[in-house]
């Protein structure tokens, strides 16, 4: 059955599917969805949220990517990445949720001004406001301690090996590399980084931003 994903390179969400995608070996048909609101017509008529990305697999349509992450996992029997054993699932779990909710959207308030994000029309280097992004990193220090002490100090998100969790965030971390946010006071961070973006699987997720 081949899967398709509707995405946008300059998605982290669809990155994060994409990292996945290579990590199993598996082979799919992109589709774009272009970044900007309303969505299209066609698209929201397959996901009603206009999220982006979305995953097809003949007659079945799942948005969400950390959904998608877990679907594809359990789907291949990776149990390895989203683990059967309650407890284990339950850390990964634990860490996407801290990502989600509090983690992810600190470095965005970076990302935005450095990379010149609009929810309307998405990314455009020509609008990034060096200034308003380092204001934005000096506040956002509690928020990347607290992801230091989280994460673990061993190169991985959580577990002590590489999970959906690791997938969830290398887009994020990758992206650092871009706005220039300096991780070097946040080893356990730095060392997540320099980690996920030295898989294998890294490059043909073909990160752009």
């Amino acid at each position: 059955m081949t899967l398709a994903l509707y995405d946008h390179p300059n998605s982290s969400n669809a990155l994060k599917v994409r990292f996945l995608l290579s990590v199993l070996g598996l082979e799919y048909e992109r589709r774009r969805v272009e970044l900007v609101r309303p969505r299209a017509a066609d698209y929201v008529a397959l996901n009603p949220m206009g999220t982006v990305p979305l995953l097809v697999a003949g007659d079945f349509r799942l948005a969400e990517s950390h959904a998608i992450l877990k679907y594809l996992s359990a789907r291949e029997g990776r149990d390895d990445l989203y683990p059967s054993d309650l407890r284990e699932r339950a850390r990964v779990d634990e860490f996407l949720d801290r990502w989600h909710t509090v983690l992810r959207p600190a470095f965005f308030r970076v990302e935005s001004p450095a990379l010149g994000h609009r929810p309307d029309s998405g990314f455009d280097p020509s609008r990034a406001d060096p200034a308003a992004a380092a204001r934005a990193a000096a506040e956002i220090a509690p928020q990347l301690e607290l992801c230091d002490r989280v994460v673990g100090d061993d190169g991985f998100a959580v577990l002590g090996r590489f999970t959906i969790a690791d997938c969830a965030v290398a887009p994020i971390l990758f992206r650092t590399t871009k706005t220039g946010l300096d991780l070097s006071p946040y080893p356990n961070v730095l060392r997540l980084r320099e980690a996920v973006l030295a898989h294998p699987a890294w490059p043909a997720a073909e990160p752009v931003i």
